[in-house]
């Protein structure tokens, strides 16, 4: 059933004009920041590795939201659909069904990294980067939205509405996002320190920049940034497991 789940959303997604529209605007947001990057004077004065690291915030970042928008909408449309009915009289285990749905939505964090690639590629020629940049955003853009996915699943659980879940996702990620932005004077506040500790975006990013600035290429010197993505998971999972727990004791679901 997981299987099968899956195929049906990659059908219905990657077969439209949506997901190709979503693929397209990466496309272009990463080609528009490459072409800045390697043309633009002032750009031109920064070093090759803080380009690198520009280009990981804006591959992270437009994954994030793309992938956020689109699980948004991935089990809250089966409501609002009416087509949720028919699949739970289905003999379907509330594991398959989030499994499912799960696979297809990081399927798009896929296929975002695989357009992200040949950019990757050529704006870290000649650095000795290209491994260890292509290596490190592959795994922390998958911790960090698969974290964020089965967060948003969570709330999609609780709202049961498209509107209500994906307005709550973007405040979310919004506030994930922001701290980004601060200036070093605002990151040294005490609570700024100790949000920017557990924030999920600001590990991913600390560890680019540890990776293709400070050239600490290994897991061990980057693991102070990959645990908080791996709690941020174990987190986001109780929050789904509760809310789905509530959605199956209603008796929509069953678990068998």
């Amino acid at each position: 059933m997981i299987r099968q789940i899956w195929l049906k959303e990659i059908k219905a997604g990657l077969y439209t004009w949506k997901s190709t529209l979503w693929l397209l605007i990466a496309s272009l947001l990463f080609s528009f920041t490459s072409y800045l990057l390697l043309t633009d004077k002032e750009l031109s004065l920064l070093d090759q590795t803080e380009l690198l690291w520009l280009l990981s915030k804006i591959i992270i970042g437009v994954a994030f939201l793309i992938v956020t928008i689109d699980a948004s909408s991935i089990i809250t449309t089966e409501f609002e659909k009416e087509t949720a009915e028919s699949l739970f009289l289905a003999p379907l285990r509330l594991r398959d069904f989030i499994l499912g749905k799960l696979l297809a939505s990081l399927t798009l964090w896929f296929l975002i990294f695989i357009v992200s690639i040949p950019y990757i590629l050529v704006t870290s020629s000649g650095s000795n980067l290209a491994l260890a940049f292509l290596g490190y955003v592959a795994l922390l853009g998958s911790l960090g939205i698969s974290a964020m996915v089965i967060l948003v699943f969570g709330i999609s659980f609780l709202y049961r509405s498209s509107k209500n879940t994906l307005t709550t996702s973007l405040v979310i990620l919004l506030a994930f996002s922001v701290p980004a932005l601060f200036s070093t004077t605002l990151k040294n506040n005490r609570f700024a320190q100790v949000f920017g500790k557990i924030n999920p975006i600001n590990n991913i990013f600390e560890s680019l920049d540890n990776v293709l600035v400070d050239y600490q290429l290994s897991l061990v010197n980057n693991w102070r940034f990959i645990y908080p993505l791996l709690l941020f998971c174990v987190l986001g999972l109780v929050l789904m497991m509760i809310s789905a727990r509530r959605f199956q004791d209603k008796g929509i679901i069953s678990n068998e």
